[in-house]
């Protein structure tokens, strides 16, 4: 499961189960494990068996959002819309100096114009996360941009390829470091 600023993304591996497409889901059940599925009907843990789809759509709905999208390769993906009451990140509306302390937008300038070229936005916004907190987790990172922890950890990569960022000391205990 993957939570970003906008949507809700379930992925998991395997597709769909053979004779159900992503245009009859919700309408055809399928059990993929028949042990398991009649031990949760027995035991009273599913109401009624193939209504899981049609219910999250309703739901979806009623709160007035669209409903999910689905899709399946090699992995099935769930993808559900965030309310834009609850995606608006933290922050938002103020500007880089109230957000980030002071420099902050300063440092990002240097650091282009010495590279020659403009970072990314996600870059940029790491970096002056770093700026104001030196000891933020790839976690707190990824809330603020609104991006995945995989996300954050590609960016970072390619800010210490660069030259720009370094980690200094461990994963827990450590900070990070603004090559300038």
């Amino acid at each position: 499961m993957e939570v970003f600023d906008d949507r809700v993304e379930i992925v998991n591996p395997g597709g769909l189960p053979k004779g159900l497409s992503v245009r009859n889901l919700g309408t055809v059940s399928i059990r993929r494990n028949e042990l398991i599925s009649d031990l949760f009907f027995r035991l009273h843990k599913v109401e009624r068996i193939g209504m899981g789809i049609q219910k999250m759509k309703e739901a979806m709905v009623a709160a007035g959002l669209r409903e999910p999208t689905f899709a399946s390769d090699p992995f099935f993906r769930a993808t559900f819309q965030r309310s834009p009451e609850l995606a608006l990140k933290e922050g938002k509306g103020k500007g880089v100096r109230e957000k980030f302390g002071e420099g902050a937008e300063e440092l990002v300038e240097k650091l282009e114009e010495k590279l020659g070229e403009k970072l990314a936005e996600n870059e940029r916004h790491i970096l002056q996360l770093i700026h104001s907190n030196r000891r933020i987790s790839i976690y707190e990172m990824a809330k603020e941009v609104g991006i995945s922890t995989t996300a954050v950890h590609k960016n970072l990569t390619k800010l210490k390829q660069r030259g720009i960022l370094r980690r200094v000391g461990p994963d827990k205990g450590g900070h990070w470091e603004v090559v300038r």
